[in-house]
């Protein structure tokens, strides 16, 4: 993706009753000016979930069927990540619905986080996120050091 806009940044917003959530404009304009508007929507093992570009998401499946399927954690894997991925576009108003069993399996209530990762974005329940980031403050210091970073 160099040269390209990426998905950066982090965003709170609110989840409405109907499981809707906005993105961030910033995030729609990547969206629409890089991809055709169609997004994928998975669980994450991190108990967050991820939103794809459709055409980001066909360069992880690809790269998913490379994988040994010798080996039991490769099959669990493709289970979880493929069963739970659904495809969805931005209403007119720029948001996403978020399913009952996704929203459940994040912990995902009221108020999330988006975060930009590259390719991709994420989606935390607020108070996870921010537990999440205290929790690894400490083992993230060290993994950059050790990189050079």
């Amino acid at each position: 993706m160099l040269g390209r806009e990426m998905f950066r940044g982090s965003f709170e917003h609110t989840v409405d009753s109907k499981g809707r959530v906005s993105v961030p404009s910033k995030f729609r304009d990547i969206i629409s000016d890089r991809y055709d508007g169609r997004l994928v929507l998975a669980m994450d093992y991190d108990r967050c979930l991820t939103v794809y570009p459709l055409e980001e998401w066909e360069r992880l499946e690809e790269k998913i069927k490379t994988l040994s399927l010798m080996k039991q954690e490769v099959k669990d894997f493709r289970r979880f990540l493929l069963s739970s991925a659904t495809e969805c576009e931005l209403d007119k108003q720029g948001r996403i619905l978020i399913p009952p069993t996704h929203r459940e399996h994040a912990g995902i209530t009221k108020n999330v986080m988006l975060i930009g990762i590259i390719d991709k974005i994420e989606i935390w329940d607020a108070k996870a996120w921010e537990a999440r980031n205290n929790q690894n403050g400490d083992k993230i210091g060290e993994t950059l050091a050790a990189l050079g970073l």
